[in-house]
Formats: C-alpha cells, structure tokens, sequence
C-alpha cells in the first residue's frame, strides 16, 4: 500500500459540477429525471402514498440529488461522451444509484400516525430489489451515500446495509462492499465506511466494518479487511501457487514493509517444521531467505541479496508435501532505493 493522490481527487476539485437552471436544457433535464423518478415509483406509488405523510417520487431535493449524481456520470465517464441524455436514457447503471436514491428517501420520509414502520422497509427494498434485476446492481436502500455518486458498469456490484460512502466516489463492477461471514452475521455496523473521493476498481472486496480514507484508490481485486489511511493506494501486487499435504498453509496478505522486508500474513505459519527458501525465476535455489520474525499468523522475511541475485519467488514447505510458492513483490527487491506498496492474494468471504 503506498501513499498516492487519487485520479478522482484532482476531478473532485472541479466539483461540484456547475449545473445551469434558467435555461431550457436545464429544464429539460429536471423533467427528464423527473419522469425517471416517477417510473420507478410508479408500480408501488398508492403503497407508499398510503405509509407516508409527505412524499413525492421527484421532489426539487431529490432531482437535486440525482442530477449531482448524473452530471458526476457526465463528465467523469468518457464513454458517456459529454451527452447526459445518453446516461438517462441508456446506462443501466445509472438507473441503479437513481433507483437507490429513491428508496433510501422513501426510508427517510416521515409516516402517517397510523402506519407499520416494516412496511415502509419493505417497500424501499422492493424498489432495490427490482433494480437489482434490471440493472445487476444492488445497493440497500439503508446505505448512506454521499453526492455524484457513479457506479460504471456496475454488475455484480453489491453495497450493503451499513455501508456509508462520501461524495464524489467512482465504482467499477463487480465490488463489494459487504460483511466478513457469509451467514450469521451479528446486528449493528459490518459493512465497510468509504470516505470522499474514493474510487474502487472492478472485483475489489472491501470486508467488514473497516474505515477507507479520503482519496484512497483500491486496485481491482483487491481484498481489503483492514483500516486504509487517507491518500493510499492499494493494489494486487501478487498471486501465490499452492501445492497440498496434509497441512493447510494459508496466504492471505503480503506486505512489503521496507527495503528487502517481507511481511507474509496468513494462517500455519508456526508449523515447527515449516522451511522458508528463495527461489530463482525457473525455481532453481538462489540466496537463503532470512526468518526474522514468526508468529501463527505472520512471517517477516529478510531478502539477503548480498551473496547474489535476491529471489524471484519465496517457497514455503512442511514435510509432508505441503508448499506455497509466492512471487516476490518488484518493490522488495534488495536493489531497489524506493519502497513499494502492499499486495493481498485471493479469499473468500460473504457480503451479507
């Protein structure tokens, strides 16, 4: 992980967008997301009309809203060549995070003195759970997001119920931003706090109720279950190879932490006959890798390159078969004046 200014922050700055109301392009554009808000409602409008006291499916609040969100789209999406009309009228992503505006507004509407609090949750999830068919997208209507908000492609991205973003956020398809088990999840905060101007690339699992900073940039495929400081970058540095015995050697992390440092985060790696070796680019032995440090969950390696080439691949073997080979980071190398990032290999877990 290594400090960097997000792409999105230098966008951000020209936010918010200036967006024109005293002309007819601009009244356009209210009647035609106006008329979006009114179809979504529409199928369930007398339901919601007979829970709420007040409420309008296309308030100047919520086209206020949604018109950040669209103009964020606009201008930040060059496929969307600069036309807002071409985002309304095709981009079911678009019609995703409208889809979620309109919910989460129903769950914040005030009831009528005599209506059931679970039939206003009920209706909003409907709206969120029609969206999802349509669009591929699914965002709970309980999510706090915050202004020009974009979701860019979108299928299979997943937001769950406590998960809060900031404004100006950008996410690909295929994220999620769900809770560390896949069932049994306990009650109250699990889903991820995203900060301002944070982007998210295509697959990346954000887990857990962990904090992103500010401007952080999550590379795709990244799994995160860990706090992320302001202005970070986080990337898939690294994939490892595992052969199986009757051992389990897990590798869930690793981290380059300084110049020929290696911090390997996993699971049995306190296994008294475990050997650490270097291994050159076709897996022929090279310099020995120096164990500074070991815990069940950890290793900290020294890359000794002063004897030779420092290693290309860091293997992992117990006695009876078991071994893990992972590549080593560019940003590790003995060589190197400069300190890389951290890299995370590929888990599971639920987004419930």
């Amino acid at each position: 992980m290594r400090r960097n200014r997000s792409p999105g922050a230098a966008a951000a700055t020209r936010l918010p967008y200036p967006i024109a109301t005293g002309n007819a392009e601009a009244r356009e554009r209210h009647t035609a997301l106006a008329a979006a808000l009114r179809d979504v409602a529409r199928p369930r409008i007398r339901q919601i009309r007979s829970v709420l006291r007040a409420w309008k499916p296309c308030s100047p609040e919520l086209v206020d809203l949604v018109e950040g969100d669209l103009f964020a789209f606009t201008q930040r999406d060059p496929a969307a060549h600069g036309s807002w009309r071409e985002v309304v009228g095709s981009y079911r992503c678009f019609r995703a995070v409208l889809s979620y505006r309109l919910a989460h507004s129903i769950l914040g509407a005030p009831l009528r003195p005599d209506a059931d609090g679970s039939r206003l949750r009920m209706l909003a999830r409907d709206i969120a759970e029609q969206a999802k068919v349509e669009t591929g997208v699914e965002i709970h209507p309980a999510a706090v997001i915050g202004r020009r908000f974009v979701v860019d492609h979108g299928m299979g991205t997943v937001i769950g119920e406590t998960a809060s973003l900031g404004d100006d956020c950008y996410v690909l398809q295929g994220v999620v931003l769900g809770s560390t088990r896949i069932a049994d999840n306990p009650q109250g905060r699990r889903h991820p706090a995203i900060g301002s101007r944070v982007e998210i690339g295509a697959f990346a699992r954000i887990l857990g109720p962990v904090g992103i900073g500010d401007d952080v940039v999550i590379g795709c495929h990244a799994l995160v279950q860990c706090d992320i400081p302001a202005g970070a970058r986080v990337s898939v540095l690294n994939h490892h190879q595992e052969i199986r015995g009757g051992t389990t050697i897990g590798i869930t992390a690793i981290e380059v932490i300084g110049e020929g440092l290696l911090l390997v985060r996993g699971s049995g790696l306190a296994h008294p006959g475990l050997c650490v070796e270097g291994l050159s680019d076709r897996h022929q032995n090279a310099t020995p890798v120096v164990v500074l440090d070991r815990g069940s969950r950890h290793l900290l390696l020294g890359l000794d390159g002063t004897a030779g080439k420092p290693p290309a691949h860091v293997r992992l073997a117990v006695p009876d078969g078991t071994s893990t080979s992972i590549p080593v980071p560019r940003a590790a190398g003995v060589r190197r004046t400069r300190h890389g990032g951290a890299g995370s290999a590929a888990s599971h877990a639920g987004a419930g």
